[in-house]
């Protein structure tokens, strides 16, 4: 075949580019190593195998070969040298191309194509992680770019040739299938992420690494060839309707022949009365005098016509078979009425024939069947007696036939059988003409039954949760805005509870998935079991529920109702695995009125209501209050836009409050404390924003802004002072809950340039208790960065003298509570005097917070705490305020609080 210039001109290019890689992969080999040799000779092997083996996938009448390639790349790039890699991906493409034994020009162009794509993808990796890195978060982020970015290369390279070739346009090559071929490659990728990890981890699974492959390409295989043949047979069924509909015996074989184009996938079809000879795919064709052959030929030598294309082939003979012989009884019908019954006897579709006062002349063995007649009765219409039976729904198709002289067709309508049930049918109604009069009809008509079935279970699962057989979302909707219509009109009211299961991710994650679900489907059966038949409830998605309560009392009833939902899960749920799991909802009310506007309107208040139950504690109901709610909630989204836009505005700003020592009263730390500006209510404290930041997620922005302001503005006063300066700043509990934290850290501590031991984490008790073993971890990743730590708001949780001893920890901060209670309880005197000696004999540092009373100072250096905070010494202050103290500062100089 000759090549036009363009094609030549995009393989030149490929060879060039390819050249280019592989010169570049020498020279970093010669710097770097091609990495572990057999992790490479593996690697590359099991490529190779992708493009030896193909995963054959299909698209309506086309298959396409697909490789596992962005799979291996992802491996390669996170174990290997760049080098490596592409001396893997080049040795497999060269071994592909020789055991296929694929022409010159297309071998070169696919080396071309793949060191391009490989090229291209292991920039992409390095620009986000670069090579040889440790297996992070981030590096496998680059992995997975490096991999659609081979994707992209490789795609738009194949567009390119196929376009230069002629064979399709560029857009078309691109883009068709694009969305299955992106599946796939999601899939190779996350198979190829955890092979990397399992690699990195135990370097013996090289051994192993091929099998997840192995089982990814015959899940696709098996998922492909089940999407196939489910397409063929619904295929097979349209063929069948539509070759059934034709009436002449030429309609009949050309409906034929695009059929066996369409699902055999082939280029040529066609009906011959020779028997053929071999080369192609032949099945025989009944229905005709002569014998008569459906033959196709042209399909790719790639993919072979097998034993399942012979057998479609067969069917759509069959099926070709019986449309001929219709198409014969039409025409037929008046003179041959002796041979209809040998014609159709074969036929799935019911035949019969009736005569002008709607009596049977002629049935089918298929209509004698589906209609419910007597035997007897069958066989003596046979014999040629019209049947006494008298079917009343045929009145309307066969007079309309009959009046028309035209073809009556319907594809969904309902017949009654002689036994009274119902038959669900598609049918054709033809009169019967003789010297221009009307004698009678022909019914052809066939079961639908399965059919209606089929679009039956499509419609519940339209309108149904999969899950638990609830209600969805939409119709929730649907049914909640006809109650209001209806309210409207009769001033009806309804109410609606918006539920959502307390701790469900907590649940989901100690049971597994699987026992997530059955707990969700037991919920649903609890709660449907406790309204009224008329009420609804809906599963409105995850783990929340929605319940219309119609035509309901007032808000006692309403009140009632909510308390009856919330007692169904009083009692245990026993899942399968054989756990018992207690569960509690949270759940909004919402009552509609006179001026509710839209069913968003009442969920939206039944939402908020639910999330007020679930601030005030778990496996209670509120009832939403327009007068409080309702301004509350406006009031927290403006805050949360405000707060939003503080962070874009440079409205947050960082206050200082020192730390003292009770001997002395000199300044030996300071700790970095949030507040906001507001451009119109001033400054806004801490306490009316950062509940709202955690909950939003704005509490990660806000902490590393606080992170990184404290630790350029100490670096400042370090340099200027010439004196080492404490700064401690608190970490919220999704901060910590990060599992990159100490690489966050440790960039900022890069980045502003402060020492590690200048800087003091202070995470609450609360935070640090919830987790003891990932808590425990994280310090310790903390710790090895060389930065201090601290317990903050010490004693509240429980057994905390315990902690001292788990943490690796250099300061406890006391709460602020023991030191209120210091002038009137002699027991929290006690108990700081017990933490204050146990944090001295190992060595740990005491900070008592919130000393406003010079009592409360007294007592606490009595009782031997070194560091003391709080107003009566100094409150928080900007920055500028905070130098000015530090300048004035009698202390010598400024040093850590615990060694």
């Amino acid at each position: 075949m000759k090549l036009p210039l363009p094609a030549k001109a995009v393989i030149a290019m490929a060879a060039l580019i390819g050249a280019a890689v592989a010169h570049r992969a020498g020279e970093l080999a010669a710097l770097q190593g091609f990495g572990p040799i057999a992790y490479v000779v593996v690697l590359g092997a099991l490529a190779a195998a992708t493009w030896v083996w193909p995963l054959l996938i299909y698209r309506g009448a086309e298959s396409e070969a697909v490789h596992l390639d962005e799979g291996f790349f992802v491996i390669m790039a996170l174990l290997l040298p760049p080098a490596g890699t592409i001396l893997a991906f080049a040795g497999a493409t060269v071994v592909a191309q020789l055991v296929r034994r694929r022409p010159m020009v297309k071998s070169i162009f696919n080396f071309g194509q793949v060191l391009a794509s490989v090229g291209m993808g292991i920039a992409a990796f390095d620009v986000v992680s670069p090579s040889g890195a440790p297996l992070t978060p981030r590096s496998l982020v680059a992995a997975c770019i490096g991999a659609l970015v081979f994707f992209l290369v490789n795609s738009c390279s194949l567009g390119l040739i196929l376009t230069a070739t002629g064979a399709m346009p560029f857009r078309k090559a691109i883009f068709d299938g694009v969305q299955i071929r992106l599946v796939l490659v999601a899939a190779c990728v996350g198979t190829a992420v955890i092979a990397a990890l399992a690699l990195s981890a135990y370097t013996w699974a090289i051994a192993l690494v091929g099998l997840p492959f192995l089982i990814l390409r015959q899940v696709l295989a098996g998922h492909f060839r089940a999407r196939h043949d489910r397409a063929r047979m619904q295929g097979l069924f349209e063929a069948t309707l539509d070759v059934n509909r034709s009436m002449g015996s030429l309609d009949v074989e050309g409906s034929l022949c695009q059929w066996a184009n369409v699902l055999l996938r082939s280029q040529h079809a066609s009906v011959v009365h020779d028997k053929p000879e071999d080369g192609g795919l032949a099945a025989p064709l009944g229905g005709s005098e002569t014998p008569t052959w459906m033959v196709v030929s042209g399909r790719s030598k790639a993919e072979p016509f097998d034993s399942a294309d012979h057998a479609l082939l067969e069917a759509l003979a069959a099926v070709g078979t019986g449309a001929l012989a219709n198409a014969a009884l039409y025409g037929e019908v008046r003179r041959h009425q002796d041979h209809l019954a040998t014609i159709t006897s074969t036929l799935g579709e019911g035949v019969c024939a009736v005569d002008t006062n709607r009596r049977i002349t002629f049935v089918n063995p298929a209509a004698q069947q589906m209609l419910g007649l007597d035997p007897a009765e069958a066989a003596s219409i046979t014999a040629g007696e019209p049947s006494k039976v008298r079917l009343d729904f045929l009145d309307g198709p066969v007079g309309v036939a009959m009046t028309s002289r035209t073809t009556v067709r319907v594809e969904d309508t309902t017949f009654r059988r002689l036994d009274g049930e119902p038959l669900a049918v598609a049918f054709t109604c033809s009169p019967i003409v003789q010297d221009g009069v009307a004698t009678g009809a022909v019914l052809v008509f066939r079961d639908i039954a399965e059919r209606k079935a089929f679009e039956e279970r499509l419609a519940h699962h339209a309108f149904h949760d999969a899950l638990t057989g609830l209600p969805n979302r939409r119709v929730f909707l649907d049914r909640l805005e006809n109650a209001l219509g209806r309210a409207r009109r009769s001033d009806q009211t309804h109410a609606v509870l918006f539920a959502d299961v307390d701790r469900f991710k907590v649940v989901n994650d100690g049971v597994g998935h699987l026992g997530g679900d059955h707990l969700l489907i037991a919920i649903a059966e609890r709660l449907s079991a406790a309204v009224r038949p008329g009420d609804t409830v809906a599963r409105f998605g995850g783990d929340e529920f929605t319940v219309l309560l119609e035509d309901i009392g007032g808000p006692e009833e309403v009140a009632r109702a909510a308390a009856r939902l919330l007692a169904t899960l009083d009692e245990p749920i026993l899942l399968p695995s054989g756990h018992e799991v207690v569960a509690t909802l949270s759940m909004g009310v919402a009552m509609t009125s006179a001026d509710q506007i839209s069913a968003d309107d009442v969920l939206h208040n039944a939402d908020v209501a639910m999330y007020q139950a679930k601030a005030k504690g778990l496996g209670r109901y509120e009832l939403f209050d327009p007068s409080a709610m309702g301004a509350r909630s406006i009031e927290r989204i403006e805050l949360e836009v405000a707060l939003r836009h503080a962070l874009e505005n440079d409205e947050i700003e960082v206050h200082y409050q020192p730390v003292f020592t009770t001997e002395s009263k000199s300044i030996v730390g300071t700790e970095a404390l949030v507040r906001w500006r507001h451009p119109r209510k001033g400054l806004v404290s801490p306490g009316d924003f950062i509940g709202l930041a955690e909950e939003t997620g704005l509490i990660l922005s806000l902490g590393k802004l606080v992170l990184e302001s404290a630790c350029r503005q100490t670096k400042a006063w370090t340099d200027e002072f010439g004196r080492p300066l404490t700064v401690a700043v608190n970490l919220s509990a999704r901060q910590f809950g990060q599992p990159d934290l100490s690489v966050q850290v440790s960039d900022v501590l890069a980045a502003t340039g402060l020492a590690p031991s200048a800087l003091c984490l202070e995470i609450t008790e609360s935070v640090a208790v919830q987790d003891m073993e990932r808590t425990i971890g994280m310090l310790h990743e903390l710790k090895r960065l060389g930065v201090r730590l601290a317990i903050d708001d010490f004693g509240t949780g429980y057994s905390s003298l315990n902690y001292l001893k788990q943490f690796p920890v250099d300061v406890v901060k006391l709460d602020r509570g023991f030191v209120a209670g210091l002038e009137t309880s002699t027991v929290d005197a006690a108990i700081i005097a017990a933490v204050v000696g146990l944090s001295s004999a190992i060595g740990i540092s005491i900070v008592a917070e919130g000393v406003e009373t010079q009592s409360q100072f007294d007592t606490l250096a009595g009782l031997g705490c070194e560091f003391v905070q709080g107003y009566l010494l100094a409150k928080p202050e900007p920055a500028d305020d905070f130098r000015d103290r530090l300048a004035a500062s009698r202390a010598p100089s400024l040093v850590m609080l615990a060694g």
